[in-house]
């Protein structure tokens, strides 16, 4: 065999063992793509999670994820999720967002209702009853000079105007009539039902979030 045949088959025996090996390394590319992108361990729902349910680690299982799949509304951390309530019921092998879920300072029992109490002037106290405040309410009967206590230091949930706005100090100054917003179990609203019934409710603001109120200093 000449020297000039032996290179000629060599040549085309290489070039179809490129092309082999293109065909190959192509194959398994689309078969088995390259991962490069960054990868997150997320927790994800291990079961299906009814409504009201609070997260334990039963709940929940890691799995690892793209980056790119992930949104700013789903939880990737476990401090995230525990403890927590969810609003609606999650699929098992659901990512878990911060939107289904409801810390336990936001929890509210079943028997809680909002009310609103109407205000004049005088009994905001000059506009010092406003959003956060804490107030004992108490009543002033008709027949009687004494004032009893009927709720101790209730939070103000928000301060509104008659179109249910809420109102700001500044805002407050020139509202003779406002509306405290307040959130009471079924036993605390019979207690002011009854109460504005019998008399005038006063209330009187705590002057900072760290007082006790006069029953806890009884006991």
């Amino acid at each position: 065999m000449s020297k000039r045949l032996i290179i000629k088959t060599a040549l085309i025996c290489f070039g179809i063992f490129l092309i082999l090996n293109t065909l190959i390394f192509t194959f398994l590319l689309k078969k088995y793509p390259l991962d490069l992108e960054e990868h997150i361990l997320v927790p994800v729902a291990a079961v299906d999670i009814a409504q009201g349910t609070v997260i334990q680690e039963k709940h929940y299982k890691i799995k690892d994820v793209q980056k790119s799949a992930l949104n700013s509304s789903i939880a990737i951390d476990i401090g995230q999720i525990m403890g927590k309530r969810a609003k609606s019921e999650i699929k098992r092998n659901d990512y878990i967002r911060d939107s289904d879920l409801v810390a336990k300072g936001n929890w509210f029992k079943d028997d809680e209702r909002i009310i609103v109490l109407p205000m004049s002037i005088e009994e905001r106290l000059a506009n010092l009853i406003k959003k956060g405040s804490y107030v004992d309410i108490r009543l002033k009967r008709e027949s009687s000079d004494i004032v009893e206590t009927i709720l101790y230091k209730v939070k103000v949930e928000d301060v509104l105007d008659e179109m249910g706005n809420s109102l700001d100090s500044k805002a407050s100054m020139n509202t003779k009539t406002a509306y405290m917003e307040l959130i009471l179990d079924e036993e605390e609203r019979q207690k002011i039902y009854s109460a504005t019934m019998s008399g005038k409710l006063i209330f009187e603001l705590y002057c900072d979030e760290m007082q006790k109120s006069d029953i806890s200093i009884k006991d």
